[in-house]
């Protein structure tokens, strides 16, 4: 698959019949599907396969909550749940795949995140089936596989259970804004639309507890880099793995993949969204809440572990066992079993290439020095950087 689209090739080009919001809650569906305003005709056919798939889903959705939700409700933790967090393109799915391959942590898979109140009935081996039929075979602005059962973050199943996602931001590109500030630091939303996801996000955790038969959690997702201390609020002995890499191929990599996301994604124009200016902004207070929230909260180092792209690249088995021995997870000779058979097989990935203006080169270095000195990296470009005019 095409690594790199112009913006020009992503508006041309349909995107793929089936969108993330054709398995959402029905209220919040529509709630897009007849509030939002300025759609793009690029996107019609794949607005009306998901009021397909919508009104499909209706009744077995019905059932499986009236025959489960109860036991969730119910169900337990036995074990703290594990969140990996970090910004965007920082190593957080890298990470992700190498521990979930841990057999005594339970995750979200793709299936799953995608249609979150459609796991436990038998009408989902026909939806994986339609699913399954448009995937791709990588992600599209990298070469890191998709498929149904690999893990996936929870960030798309709890869009779709409320009102509150960040994925709205690649759904709706032309409330960018609104959307970001809501789904990161909760600014314009209403009590009771934080007090909805709050409760969404613990029926994630506790549905999935009961589908993995109760075994550890691993969760991996970006946005709650800054929603630690909600986390916390929930489950208050849940351990936190924070991970930061190079902001240079940081910055470039978040910008190179706005083009497939739109693509698959926006049901609004996005040629008008500035994503270098973006990307910089959303990092710089992202992180700057990440360090605050991680200087309030004191946790201790066997609730809250940090690491780095780097460190983890350079020797994965042995930065996990480190992570493993501070936090005080089980399991670890079998688990960094299963690790290094998996990090052999991927042995062979090959990451992008990276290049960024000369413009935009000034602009990191100032407006990121925070980051350079805070996680000790050179402020002049690695050498798989280049700098262009």
């Amino acid at each position: 698959m095409k690594q790199s689209w112009s913006w020009e090739e992503a508006a041309e080009k349909r995107g793929p019949l089936l969108h993330p919001l054709a398995g959402a809650r029905f209220r919040v569906f529509l709630r897009y599907a007849l509030l939002t305003s300025g759609f793009d005709p690029r996107s019609r056919l794949q607005r009306l396969v998901a009021w397909g798939a919508q009104l499909l889903r209706l009744l077995p959705t019905a059932v499986e909550g009236a025959r489960w939700n109860g036991a969730i409700r119910k169900s337990q933790l036995r074990k703290p749940p594990v969140f990996i967090v970090g910004h965007w393109r920082s190593g957080t799915t890298h990470l992700h795949n190498l521990m979930s391959r841990d057999p005594q942590f339970g995750f979200l898979t793709f299936a799953e995140t995608a249609m979150p109140l459609n796991m436990l009935g038998p009408e989902v081996h026909i939806a994986r089936g339609a699913i399954q039929s448009v995937l791709p075979e990588t992600r599209g602005y990298d070469n890191v596989k998709l498929s149904l059962d690999e893990p996936q973050e929870e960030e798309m199943a709890l869009g779709n259970l409320g009102s509150i996602g960040f994925y709205n931001t690649y759904y709706f590109p032309g409330n960018i804004r609104r959307h970001t500030e809501q789904s990161l630091f909760f600014e314009g939303a209403k009590e009771k639309e934080i007090a909805s996801f709050r409760r969404n996000y613990e029926y994630l955790i506790r549905k999935l507890n009961l589908v993995k038969g109760g075994r550890q959690l691993l969760f991996k997702n970006p946005p709650s880099t800054g929603r630690i201390p909600m986390i916390l609020e929930m489950f208050p002995d849940a351990k936190f793995i924070h991970i930061v890499r190079n902001p240079w191929p940081v910055f470039s990599s978040n910008c190179r993949k706005f083009s497939r996301l739109y693509n698959a994604f926006a049901w609004q124009s996005f040629q008008d969204v500035d994503i270098h200016e973006y990307t910089f902004a959303t990092y710089e207070r992202l992180m700057r809440q990440y360090l605050r929230d991680r200087d309030r909260l004191h946790l201790p180092s066997s609730q809250l572990c940090e690491t780095s792209y780097e460190k983890l690249t350079e020797n994965p088995v042995s930065e996990i066992a480190r992570i493993y021995e501070q936090l005080g997870l089980e399991g670890e000779e079998r688990g960094l079993g299963a690790i290094q058979e998996y990090q052999e097989e991927i042995r062979g990935y090959e990451g992008n290439q990276h290049s960024i203006s000369a413009g935009h080169a000034a602009a990191l270095k100032e407006r990121w020095a925070f980051a350079f000195r805070e996680w000790g990296y050179a402020s002049e470009p690695p050498p798989e950087i280049s700098v262009g005019e």
